[in-house]
């Protein structure tokens, strides 16, 4: 059975959140640049140039992509996703308050625990089937 890994252990630092948007198709001239992306709680998970804009929200999950220049990266984030416990806060990383950075480090790890349990689970059920239609003589 595969290793089941974080998706990234530092996510929710924004430095690294800026790091995974390597083809970003909007500049810092405009509104919807990869600091408010990732300043907003968003990271890259474009995988060609199809999806170039698709991001996700490092707490809620939440994917968006058709991103525009002039989109508000915390507008979008707020309407889109409203009970993020990230918009709640509503505040940049460095504004955060301790007490509130670990809030949402704790969240992040529970998310992430949640996400990988559910991968293990669609692994272990995957290798049951496997396993069954052995045992009943199908391939």
């Amino acid at each position: 059975m595969a290793k089941v890994a974080l998706e990234s252990p530092s996510l929710f630092l924004v430095e690294e959140r800026i790091k995974t948007f390597k083809n970003w198709p909007y500049s810092d001239k405009n509104k919807c640049n990869v600091r408010n992306m990732a300043e907003a709680g968003f990271y890259s998970v474009a995988t060609g140039t199809e999806d170039a804009d698709a991001a996700k929200c490092f707490l809620c999950g939440k994917e968006l992509d058709g991103w525009e220049a002039s989109d508000d990266p915390w507008a979008e984030h707020k309407s889109h996703a409203a009970k993020c416990a990230f918009v709640q806060l509503g505040k940049k990383e460095d504004d955060l308050l301790l007490s509130e950075l670990l809030s949402v480090i704790k969240q992040y790890m529970v998310n992430e625990t949640k996400r990988i349990a559910e991968v293990a689970k669609d692994q272990i059920d995957e290798k049951a089937k496997a396993v069954r239609r052995r045992c009943l003589g199908r391939k």
